[in-house]
């Protein structure tokens, strides 16, 4: 007998005492004992933590001769959950009812306390299991075999409660650092296929591989059959890509409450969730359960959707978690592709432009031609790559020379193919028409061939350097300045409108002689109209300035110095419009 372990030896010696009829009094004590060392050394075995609870509890349920019962413990978020349970009635529930305010004393059926509790799991006690002054668990007993429960069954409780307090906290911690690593091991896993999802984003360029890329992973992380990924596009929400099942539904969703609705959503949730209308409707047509916001920083940009788990699992804070993330980063994979072809569209046509800037610059004279008793003297800036001015020398017979400058309405490429044009037209007729008969045919060719709002504002001259007469025409230019070697100061009007706005016009020719030191300074608009940073123009009467002010110059120096001067006045405003200088000064008679 001395082999055997102690609970197994008293057991005995008890045993022998009742098959002799014996009673002494520390036999009920000794009993209660036997099962309090048998309780803490199954409480303290290697067994799991359900299988160390159930046998605990059929030890109790022996000693106290009870027909039912059950253990409730605390989980993280305060409610008490079945962890082990006896002979309970059918359809009890895992979670206990009613025990909000959990008992810190044992109770009794007949107290009236706590009756869903009661009622639920058909129980007559309920002792608290404490662990330092918080209830952690609670031990429910159903009916004795013909007793009640009096305070002999309640002190051996307690001592119940005490020798559980300690194995059932530390069940508790076990299980809160199990799901804990289960949680961290997710973590893991997230972050790994996150990590390696965004390597293959970013070497992607195209915008169709990057969607089928996040909805794939989508879909095989949430294990779900069907995906759709809808975006925020021109006022609406379209269906961006879809997997599984098709719901031939590609049209967008134009009701302006749909898209203001997307604006709105922030974090994961049921479709069902969603406020009555459009969107929750095709979303619950198409078997989409559940959904998922695409936020780039503070903006909603669309919206993943996705159907219902297989396996029934419900989606957890963790997969909304996953799926944000996820959606973070193919809204920046797919921001990044589009700024990415947004940049090869600006370089190719930075390209063109380049090109179109080449092409312009070829049609300017290369060289400024030599004439007995003159200088000449031309300069032109594009406000853009490209612009609209054009100035020329055109050779004609006899030693004649005819000087034009011309601006286009408008900016940019479209003026310099309509410059282009202009030019190309004053190179093939000048010499072979009067000045009014080649202003008659341009215009009508303008008119013909240009829109309503297009137009030119041109001054041509034809110049005989024997004679020194310059006949002129001016289609509604800026008036060239006539500046006479006394310091008078006319403007070349004479002429007619500009052209390409009124197909039949009469044009009059102008006449002046120009006598040693005078000079004519034809500019385009981007020089009298050249703005201060306050807004202000540089103005007809600073321009007369600068040339009385430069008078004596040469034809160069006086050029640069009336650029100068524009340029200056218009500072860190910059250009308005492009600008164009020709200037012709004639010299001592040759």
């Amino acid at each position: 007998m001395s082999g055997l372990p102690v609970v197994f030896q008293y057991q005995r010696a008890l045993d022998e005492f009742r098959r002799e009829g014996q009673e002494p009094p520390l036999l009920k004590r000794m009993s209660e004992l036997i099962s309090l060392l048998d309780l803490t050394t199954t409480l303290n075995s290697t067994l799991s933590s359900e299988e160390i609870l159930d046998a605990a509890l059929l030890i109790v349920l022996g000693e106290l001769q009870a027909s039912r019962g059950c253990l409730l413990v605390r989980d993280e978020a305060g409610r008490f959950g079945l962890r082990a349970g006896r002979s309970l009635p059918a359809g009890a529930p895992g979670e206990a009812p009613g025990l909000a305010e959990a008992p810190s004393e044992i109770v009794l059926r007949e107290s009236g306390r706590h009756p869903e509790a009661f009622g639920a799991y058909g129980l007559d006690l309920l002792c608290p299991v404490e662990k330092r002054g918080r209830t952690i668990a609670l031990l429910g007993l159903g009916p004795r075999a013909g007793r009640p429960y009096g305070e002999v069954e309640c002190s051996f409780l307690r001592s119940v409660a005490a020798c559980a307090a300690t194995p059932i906290e530390n069940g508790m911690i076990h299980r809160e650092l199990r799901q804990l690593n289960q949680r961290l091991s997710v973590k893991v896993f997230q972050l790994n296929n996150l990590f390696d999802i965004s390597r293959e984003l970013t070497a992607s360029f195209d915008e169709e591989t990057i969607k089928n890329l996040v909805t794939s992973t989508l879909m095989g992380h949430l294990m779900v059959s069907r995906c759709a990924l809808y975006l925020a596009e021109g006022g609406g929400v379209a269906l961006a890509h879809e997997r599984g099942p098709r719901s031939d539904e590609a049209t967008a969703l134009l009701d302006p409450g749909a898209s203001a609705l997307v604006e709105t959503l922030r974090t994961p949730q049921r479709t069902s969730a969603l406020p009555l209308g459009s969107l929750r409707e095709r979303l619950e047509r198409t078997r989409m359960v559940f959904i998922v916001p695409l936020r780039v920083g503070e903006r909603t940009e669309g919206f993943f959707a996705v159907g219902e788990r297989a396996s029934g699992v419900a989606f957890t804070e963790e997969d909304g978690d996953f799926a944000m993330t996820l959606g973070r980063q193919a809204a920046a994979a797919i921001e990044g592709v589009r700024l990415h072809r947004m940049r090869v569209e600006k370089q190719r046509q930075d390209r063109e432009m380049q090109i179109a800037r080449e092409i312009q610059q070829s049609l300017f004279p290369s060289l400024v031609p030599q004439l007995p008793g003159f200088e000449l003297a031309a300069a032109s800036r594009p406000c853009y790559q490209v612009g609209g001015d054009c100035y020329d020398f055109i050779p004609l017979p006899n030693g004649r020379l005819a000087l034009t400058i011309a601006d286009v309405s408008g900016k940019g490429a479209p003026a310099s193919i309509l410059m282009a044009s202009v030019h190309a037209s004053l190179r093939a007729l000048a010499g072979t028409l009067t000045p009014s008969a080649l202003m008659d045919r341009l215009t009508r060719f303008l008119y013909e061939s240009t829109q309503a709002n297009k137009y030119v504002t041109l001054f041509y001259a034809e110049l005989d350097p024997l004679s020194r007469r310059l006949a002129y025409l001016n289609a509604g230019h800026v008036p060239p300045y006539h500046l006479g070697g006394d310091g008078s100061m006319r403007r070349l009007v004479e002429g007619g409108p500009v052209l390409g706005l009124i197909e039949d016009v009469v044009f009059e020719t102008g006449q002046v002689t120009l006598q040693p030191g005078d000079s004519v300074t034809m500019v385009t608009d981007g020089v009298t109209e050249a703005l201060s940073p306050e807004g202000e123009e540089f103005g007809d009467a600073r321009v007369e300035t600068a040339l009385r002010d430069t008078a004596s110059r040469s034809a160069t120096l006086a050029l640069d110095a009336l650029v100068g001067s524009a340029t200056a006045w218009a500072g860190v405003a910059g250009c308005s419009d492009d600008l164009t200088v020709l200037m012709l000064k004639a010299l001592q008679t040759p």
